[in-house]
């Protein structure tokens, strides 16, 4: 009897993980669920330069690429490697002082707004 009992609970464990490797689609690393978070902002690094965009929404993609869409409309796809989202809708800590911190306070710091205009700003 001990001995069915095991052998129903292994056929049970097996059937249950291929059941989830067809529900998945493979075997292989994927999310089986998926979360959104909300994030107002994008900081996109490059060098000792940062660029602040105004976000409505973003996409992420297998692999490193994530798609921002700005307040405007515009697309941007860009590498998750060079990119950080943030909400600092209800947070002191603001997308400026991130980029510092990461960057340093000597770094260059543009915003990209609704009005498409590039403005510099530079700690002094």
């Amino acid at each position: 009897m001990n001995k069915n009992v095991r052998k129903i609970a292994m056929t049970s464990a097996l059937i249950g993980a291929f059941s989830l490797s067809a529900l998945t689609g493979c075997s292989c690393n994927q999310q089986v669920v998926d979360f959104k978070l909300k994030f107002n902002k994008a900081i996109i690094f490059n060098d000792n330069h940062a660029t602040i965009i105004d976000i409505q929404k973003w996409n992420d993609y297998d692999g490193e690429q994530i798609q921002l869409i700005t307040e405007d409309g515009a697309i941007i796809v860009t590498s998750s490697f060079d990119t950080k989202l943030i909400n600092d809708e209800n947070s002191d800590i603001k997308a400026e002082d991130i980029a510092r911190s990461i960057l340093g306070e000597d770094a260059e710091i543009s915003y990209l707004n609704e009005s498409k205009s590039l403005t510099l700003k530079k700690n002094n």
